[in-house]
């Protein structure tokens, strides 16, 4: 994740990722919580860079969050499944999560679920460039 992403979730009440490596890219690194010391860590490594450590360290799945970390992996065609959780509150100001894209990327509709308090997830698969 990203910088502001977090920013944002260190502030929730419970660790929202408890359990499992966080990896927080940035050029500027915020100081990490004696609690999360062991499970999060900055580091300021390109997309690709990131990828191979993980891979190297026995990581066979990544979750890529936040608006300006998620366009780096996509420019980097480094993604190749999409979950997408809509909300139903509208905002008025953020983070496009996609941005501006070098070229169409084509998705393949996987499933849908919708959940009690109106959450809709869809998820997925990237199927090539357009």
């Amino acid at each position: 994740m990203g910088r502001n992403t977090y920013d944002l979730v260190s502030i929730f009440d419970e660790w929202p990722y408890l359990g499992k490596k966080v990896m927080v890219l940035s050029s500027r690194f915020p100081k990490f919580s004696v609690q999360l010391a062991e499970e999060v860590e900055g580091t300021s490594a390109s997309p690709v860079e990131v990828v191979r450590q993980l891979e190297s360290a026995g990581s066979a799945h990544v979750y890529v969050d936040g608006g300006k970390t998620i366009q780096s992996f996509l420019q980097a065609d480094l993604i190749q499944e999409v979950t997408i959780t809509r909300v139903p509150v509208l905002i008025g100001e953020g983070i496009p999560l996609f941005g501006e894209l070098a070229h169409d990327i084509r998705l393949r509709h996987l499933s849908t679920t919708i959940f009690e308090n109106g959450l809709e997830q869809s998820k997925y698969r990237v199927e090539n460039a357009a």
